[in-house]
């Protein structure tokens, strides 16, 4: 339920913004109303550079790409003036024909995923732990980041970082579900995963683990064989994980559970 602005000289006293799907901010456990798409659009623009100056040049492309209004700056003022309204005025700075959104790290959602993300890699003797992590940080998403401006610039390249950085969350919560012995329970999630990623080869190498140590040996051999047709379009070949993985399962290798601390970095290990 959305709550009428905050009377700019009482900013709330705490504060969210999400940028983890559409663009919104919280406040305690109410979503406050910032505005119109251009108003989401400049806290959006600011957002990505949080606790760092944007020059007024970079926020009006931004806004309106090469056609700004004539009165350009006057009106990004009007704008600014309005988030201040709902953020406080303490919370846009203006400086030498810049402004900048001040937050702590606790107060932008991609800030707080991306401080779970580095704990949670961190923990790889603790795989416990880890899942909890990255099960936090996973829960912070509702949906595309930045919402209906994440295709467009400037916004497109940090939304591709960001799922890119999700995606590798997703690999190590999963790889430490099969460290914990619940192989049978991700293998579906994996299955769907590979058909949505295909080329992502961390996914491949879950799969193909998840199915060895579930007893599916045939179906894990079998995954080996998909994996090599969807590279082989590309030229590519399996990379030694994945290889190190098949021979294990050839050889009946009771350590297979051991290359688990392998997987989960996000990485994609084909080879030309």
């Amino acid at each position: 339920m959305a709550r009428d602005n905050v009377a700019a000289d009482h900013p709330p006293a705490e504060l969210l913004v999400r940028v983890l799907g559409p663009i919104e901010v919280r406040s305690d456990g109410a979503t406050l109303h910032i505005g119109g798409p251009l108003e989401k659009k400049l806290l959006g623009a600011l957002a990505i550079s949080a606790n760092h100056a944007v020059s007024v040049d970079a926020l009006s492309y931004a806004l309106w790409c090469d056609q700004p209004p004539v009165s350009r700056d006057n009106t990004l003022q009007t704008y600014v003036s309005r988030l201040r309204a709902v953020l406080g005025t303490s919370r846009i700075r203006s400086e030498d024909h810049c402004y900048e959104l001040v937050v702590g790290a606790s107060e932008l959602d991609c800030l707080v995923f991306e401080a779970l993300a580095a704990e949670a890699d961190s923990m790889t003797s603790d795989p416990n732990r880890q899942v909890e992590l990255c099960m936090r940080a996973l829960q912070l998403w509702h949906g595309r980041p930045y919402g209906d401006f994440a295709d467009v610039e400037p916004f497109r390249l940090e939304v591709i970082r960001l799922e890119e950085l999700k995606l590798a969350i997703v690999e190590t919560r999963i790889a430490a579900e099969i460290a914990l012995g619940h192989e049978k329970l991700v293998t579906g999630s994996l299955e769907a995963l590979v058909q949505e990623h295909p080329f992502r080869e961390g996914f491949w190498q879950l799969l193909i683990l998840a199915l060895a140590l579930g007893g599916r040996r045939v179906e894990a051999l079998r995954s080996c064989g998909d994996l090599r047709v969807v590279l082989g379009e590309l030229g590519l070949e399996p990379g030694p994980t994945v290889q190190r993985i098949e021979e294990a399962i050839l050889a009946d290798d009771r350590e297979l559970r051991s290359i688990v601390g392998l997987l989960g970095n996000g990485d994609t290990l084909a080879t030309a």
